[in-house]
C-alpha cells in the first residue's frame, strides 16, 4: 500500500474522495514513474493488428489537431483521435458506445506554478469516438462521473488545489455547462431519475463519513437517505446499482469486517453481509471489498489482504426475498503478486466474472494485466485472452447498457466491446 499511497501523492495535490478515481491517478502516477519508452508507432501497431475498417483506418492517421468550427470555441479533432496532442489522458467515461467523455491534462494545464494537477480539460464524443470536441473550458476535478448521455457529475475543490473540501456539481448538457447542487431534506428511496451516490455526512469534508445519497441532476438537489446500511462505506463515489438493486460496499461497523449491502427497495432497506471467513485483516484494519455488478443479480465482491484474495459471488435465493453471497474457492489458482491492482474485475455479457492478475509488460518498463475467468456457477478461475485488448489497459468498466470500455494509458488508446469478449480501438491520442 506504500507505494500506491506514494504515487497517488505524486498525481494529485488532494485525495479525491472516490477509490475508482483513485485508481486511475494510481495509473497516470505508475506510468511517470516507469521509463517513458512509449513511440507514437505503437498505438499504430494496435490500431492495424485489430484489423482494416474505416474507423481503424481514421485511427491510424496522425494529422495534428484542427480547431473547432466556427461559434464552438474550442480544440476539435480529426476523425478516431482525441484533441490535444501531447495531453495526458486522466479519465474515461461513457454513458454507452456513442457518449463518450474524456478528461485530460493539456499542456497549458502546469503553464504557471505551483501546477494544480486538478485542472483538465473535459473533451466528448457524440459519435462513439470518431470526433471529439471541448466540453465547456478546464475544470478543476478531483472525481467524476458520467450518470447517462449528457448528464455528467464532478468533485470539484471548492477552494485552492490543496484544499481539503470538495463541492458536488451536476452537467445536464454534456459538460458545457456546470451547476453546484444543493443539499436537501433527507429521502426515503432513490426515486425514479435520481442516482445513488457516496457523499461526506457533512457535506464535502475531508474525513466526514460517507453515506447514501439520492441525487437529481435535474433539480440539482442532493438528499441523505433516512435508512443507511449498517456499513462504513467505501469512498467510491457512486453505488453500484444494476437488476433494480442497489449495491453498496464497505466494512461493518459492529465487527470490523469486511462486508456489502444490497437494497431491493431503492434504498428503504438493506440486507448486510459480513464476509467472516475473509483472509485476515491487516493490523490497520479491514479494507472494503472491490465490488462489481453485471446484467440482472449478478455482482461479484473481492477481498485482498498482502498475500491472500477472497472472491464472494451474490446467488439469487430462487423462490425467496434475496439471495446470498457464496466464496469462490477456485480464485485460490490465481497469482496474488501485487494484489492492488489484482483487485480489478468485471462481469462479462454472459455472466462471467473475469478477475486480473498484474504482470510486468515484456516489452516495457511498465506493469501490465492478466485476465482470469470463472463461469458461472463454476467458481474455478481460468487464465484467458481478450482478443484486441492489449495488458495495458486500467480499468475495465462497463455502462448501464452493457458496452464495455477502457484505456491504455502508455498509447493513450481507447477501447471498446460488447460483450466484454472481443475488443477493438475506439479513439487514441496523437
Amino acid at each position: 500500500m506504500t507505494e500506491w499511497r506514494d504515487l497517488f501523492a505524486e498525481a494529485t495535490d488532494s485525495a479525491p474522495p472516490s477509490r475508482l478515481v483513485a485508481d486511475e491517478v494510481y495509473a497516470a502516477g505508475r506510468q511517470r514513474r516507469r521509463r517513458r519508452a512509449v513511440v507514437a508507432n505503437a498505438a499504430v501497431a494496435v490500431a492495424l493488428a485489430m484489423g482494416a475498417g474505416t474507423g481503424i483506418a481514421a485511427m491510424v492517421r496522425s494529422e495534428p489537431t484542427v480547431r473547432g468550427e466556427s461559434g464552438t470555441g474550442g480544440e476539435k479533432s480529426l476523425p478516431g483521435v482525441l484533441p490535444y496532442p501531447g495531453g495526458l489522458v486522466q479519465m474515461v467515461r461513457a454513458a454507452d458506445a456513442r457518449h463518450l467523455y474524456v478528461l485530460v491534462s493539456t499542456q497549458s494545464s502546469c503553464a504557471k506554478q505551483p501546477c494544480d494537477k486538478s485542472s483538465m480539460q473535459l473533451v466528448g464524443s457524440d459519435d462513439g469516438g470518431r470526433t471529439w470536441s471541448d466540453r465547456g473550458g478546464p475544470i478543476r476535478v478531483t472525481g467524476f462521473e458520467v450518470l447517462k448521455a449528457g448528464r455528467l457529475l464532478a468533485v470539484e475543490p471548492s477552494g485552492p488545489s490543496d484544499t481539503k473540501e470538495w463541492e458536488l456539481r451536476t452537467s445536464t448538457d454534456g459538460g458545457r455547462t456546470w451547476h453546484t447542487t444543493e443539499r436537501a431534506p433527507a429521502v426515503a428511496a432513490v426515486s425514479s431519475g435520481s442516482t445513488a451516490l457516496c457523499w461526506p455526512e457533512s457535506g464535502g469534508v475531508a474525513g466526514s463519513p460517507c453515506i447514501v445519497h439520492a441525487l437529481d441532476p435535474t433539480s440539482r438537489r442532493i438528499a441523505p437517505l433516512t435508512n443507511q446500511p449498517p456499513l462504513t462505506l467505501s469512498t467510491e463515489l457512486l453505488i453500484g446499482e444494476s437488476g433494480g438493486r442497489l449495491w453498496a460496499s464497505g466494512v461493518d461497523q459492529a465487527t470490523g469486517r469486511p462486508a456489502v449491502a444490497v437494497s431491493r427497495d431503492a434504498g428503504r432497506t438493506w440486507s448486510t453481509k459480513v464476509f467472516v471467513d475473509a483472509p485476515a485483516c491487516s493490523s490497520e484494519g479491514c479494507q472494503p471489498p472491490y465490488l462489481t455488478t453485471g446484467d440482472g443479480p449478478t455482482a461479484y465482491a473481492v477481498v485482498v489482504r498482502v498475500r491472500h484474495r477472497a472472491v464472494y459471488r451474490y446467488v439469487e435465493n430462487a423462490g425467496r426475498d434475496g439471495g446470498d453471497w457464496q466464496r469462490d474457492t477456485g480464485v485460490d489458482k490465481v497469482p496474488v503478486d501485487h494484489l492492488v491492482g489484482g483487485a480489478q474485475s468485471f462481469v462479462a455479457a454472459d455472466g462471467t466474472h473475469v478477475l486480473s492478475q498484474v504482470v510486468p509488460h515484456p516489452d516495457r518498463d511498465i506493469e501490465g494485466y492478466r485476465w482470469w475467468v470463472a463461469r458461472p456457477n463454476d467458481g474455478t478461475y481460468q487464465p484467458v485472452e481478450l482478443p484486441g485488448l492489449p495488458a495495458t489497459v486500467f480499468p475495465i468498466r462497463r455502462t448501464p447498457d452493457g458496452w464495455f470500455y477502457a484505456h491504455s494509458y502508455p498509447d493513450g488508446v481507447l477501447y471498446g466491446s460488447t460483450d466484454g469478449w472481443r475488443w477493438s480501438p475506439v479513439a487514441r491520442s496523437s
